[in-house]
Parts: structure tokens; sequence; C-alpha cells
């Protein structure tokens, strides 16, 4: 899986190293990620600047309520509504797919009045995932950037391993928010 992180990374470098726009290359992490115990890893490249095309890495462990660790990677194609310039708030949009491993271990829950009930849930599995974003991009100097991006899909699991005594989880809702930070090459 690293070589071929390494492998894509090393072609969008060559990539940009021959691209001659003013804004071709952002190098960004997801803060909100943080929450999650590990770090994100995106990098963009722009095209005519309108165009993105981004594939980023995440992966973390959530321990609030139920147990949730995840990794995968994500391809997301942007459109941005006005050219690319420091100092204003460019909107975006555009559609993604991907892939999540996930592990989830939650204990069944009922309140006292049996009225809400949430079944227990002891799986792991692999998912692809798709759908759109939507986002803001801002560049308030020459070289750094904030970004937020929403985005809603929907994903299917397969390979599932399940050990409890629940039915096979067949597909989920994907949602997403982004409060990314970067630079700019």
């Amino acid at each position: 899986m690293k070589k071929i992180i390494y492998m894509l990374s090393f072609i969008l470098l060559a990539t940009v190293i021959r691209a001659q726009e003013p804004v071709g290359f952002e190098v960004k992490s997801n803060l909100l990620n943080l929450v999650a115990k590990r770090p994100s890893f995106s990098i963009e490249k722009t095209f005519s600047n309108k165009y993105g095309i981004e594939l980023s890495y995440t992966s973390g462990e959530l321990n609030i309520g139920r147990y949730y660790k995840y990794d995968g990677f994500l391809l997301r194609a942007k459109k941005y509504s006005d050219e690319i310039t420091p100092g204003d708030l460019i909107p975006f949009y555009g559609l993604y797919v991907g892939n999540l491993n996930k592990t989830i271990n939650r204990d069944g829950y009922m309140d006292r009045t049996g009225f809400i009930s949430i079944a227990s849930r002891n799986f792991t599995a692999n998912s692809i995932r798709a759908g759109g974003n939507i986002g803001f991009l801002f560049i308030p100097k020459k070289r750094f950037l904030l970004e937020t991006t929403g985005a809603l899909g929907y994903g299917r699991y397969f390979n599932v391993t399940n050990y409890a005594s629940n039915p096979n989880p067949k597909g989920y809702l994907d949602f997403q928010f982004w409060l990314s930070i970067g630079y700019i090459f």
C-alpha cells in the first residue's frame, strides 16, 4: 500500500514540475481528522485554474459510544466556480469515489421505555463509496490555503466479517466534512 502511495505521489510531483500554472499543486491536511487521533493527507493538482483532482488518504480511530476504526483513499474531481486567485473565497463542486476499510464494535442499547433501541454491531468490512461534494477554497496569502468540504454519498460493503448474530450490513450513508489547511507549490 505504501509503495502505491509513493508511486502516485511521484507521478503527481513529476506532473506538477512540468506545470506552468500559478496554482498547480496543493498539499493539505484535514484538521477535523485529528479528533480521530491521526492526521489525513491530501494532494491536489489544479488544471487551467478551474479544475482540480485531489487524492486523499485518511485513517482514524474513535471510541465515542462505539469503537470505530477506519482507513481509506478518496479521489475527488472538483470544478471551481471562478479562477483560483489569492484573497478570494472560491466555491467548488464535484464528485468523489474511494474505498474505506472499517471496523465497528458497538454494544446494543435500549432505553428504559423500550421505544428507542440500537442493535449491537461487531464487524470488519471493506467498502467502495461514491458521491458528490461541495466546498470553498480560500487563499489568504500567496502560498497558504484554507478549505472546507462537505460530501454526501453512498458506500457499499464487501468482504464483511461479522462477529455478531446480526445480518451482514449491506451499505451506509457516506457523509464527510473536512476543514483543511495546506500549502501551495
